[in-house]
């Protein structure tokens, strides 16, 4: 079947064109979309095929002939229809729904974009008021969508009360809880089962490593601190990872190929993973960065002439997230929270002296699916419309 144009169906507004294997609609504001046959059946929302209340398909996606003819399409004001040559149920989709959900990739592209930073984002760090993201939706959601930009964000003006950190994230979300504690308390240890319970410097990283999937949000309270030194460090990895990426393309793709392993351990719980420390989403873009040297485990899974290549890729990635220009010096406030990406954002200190003052932080986790989850629903998109 040639191209042809339902001339008698068409709305002012909205031209469809049928062809053999897919439809192209022309809109009004000049964009095109095309849809092909097959899609269109599998995310019909007539109610033969979706249930309108639960928003989820009926219809099995396997059944789907691979050659469908579209015998005619009808363009009600925003609504659509077509009518397959195949059976008596016709496909029905609102217009501005079929539009939303283009899947040209370069519009896909442009979703969410992350917003790259260095040290200069130390200064315009954007900030919200704790009371108001508790108590407002709006607020809440306005939080979230500067986080998933990016990946680094300030609570201010919030209590100093113990586990107050909690209530946050049971606000939004829930604390993903891990093997080592619910709520971290951050302070010197007299038996510290990692460098965070000392008063030493700690190097950039990110953490729960030894995770198959660490949790991606890190919410870092501030109670007390009032030591000298221990300024805390962020630098952006998905920067870092598009500067290498210039730089040094050789050592991204070394850094994507072969898996390590990661292990965090004590008295109580241990937890291992085998992954490369980078890893890149479908448009090459940092997904997950592992990155805590002192969790990585005697290297056995590259191949023997390539050790050399690694290891000059490490200190390639290591110089990249180390360079001062990449890197944010923040000291924290009480009343203050830091809400950090996980997965992309790298944190650490400055060593501090605590026989004068007190520095402690509580810490919880996170899943950034929940708080997605939390805006979409107060910006009116959950749910499959």
């Amino acid at each position: 079947m040639g191209k042809h144009e339902f001339g008698s169906q068409i709305d002012k507004a909205i031209t469809a064109v049928a062809h053999q294997e897919f439809m192209t609609l022309y809109w009004p504001d000049g964009s095109v979309s095309q849809f092909h046959y097959q899609w269109l059946r599998d995310n019909c929302r007539s109610t033969e095929r979706f249930d309108p209340v639960t928003k989820e398909r009926k219809a099995l996606t396997e059944s789907i002939p691979s050659k469908l003819i579209a015998s005619e399409i009808a363009i009600t004001g925003a609504e659509i229809r077509i009518k397959w040559s195949d059976e008596s149920v016709d496909s029905r989709f609102d217009a501005h729904w079929l539009k939303r959900n283009s899947y040209d990739m370069a519009e896909i592209s442009t979703k969410a974009p992350k917003q790259f930073w260095g040290a200069k984002y130390g200064s315009s760090l954007d900030s919200f008021a704790y009371d108001e993201v508790m108590s407002d939706d709006n607020a809440s959601a306005e939080m979230i969508a500067a986080f998933e930009a990016f990946g680094l964000v300030r609570l201010t003006d919030m209590p100093t009360t113990d586990r107050e950190v909690e209530r946050f994230a049971n606000r939004l979300s829930y604390v993903r809880e891990i093997a080592f504690d619910r709520v971290a308390d951050i302070r010197v240890s007299m038996t510290p089962y990692t460098l965070g319970f000392t008063n030493a410097a700690l190097p950039l990283h990110t953490d729960c490593s030894g995770y198959s999937w660490p949790p991606n949000v890190m919410a870092f309270h501030c109670l007390h601190n009032d030591v000298a030194g221990g300024a805390s460090q962020y630098v952006d990895g998905a920067n870092v990872v598009a500067q290498l990426r210039q730089t040094n393309p050789e050592a991204l793709q070394i850094m994507t190929d072969y898996a390590v392993q990661f292990r965090l351990w004590s008295k109580k719980a241990d937890t291992m993973s085998m992954s490369p420390p980078v890893i890149l989403d479908e448009r090459g873009e940092l997904a997950l960065l592992r990155y805590a040297n002192w969790t990585v485990q005697p290297l056995k899974t590259v191949p023997f002439d390539r050790f050399p290549d690694w290891y000059d890729a490490y200190r390639a990635l290591a110089e990249q997230i180390n360079a001062p220009e990449n890197r944010v010096s923040y000291r924290c406030s009480p009343g203050e929270m830091l809400l950090i990406n996980n997965h992309r954002v790298l944190h650490g200190r400055d060593a501090f002296d605590d026989g004068l003052g007190r520095r402690h932080f509580q810490q919880v986790y996170m899943e950034l699916d929940d708080l997605s989850g939390f805006r979409r629903i107060v910006e009116g998109e959950g749910g499959a419309k």
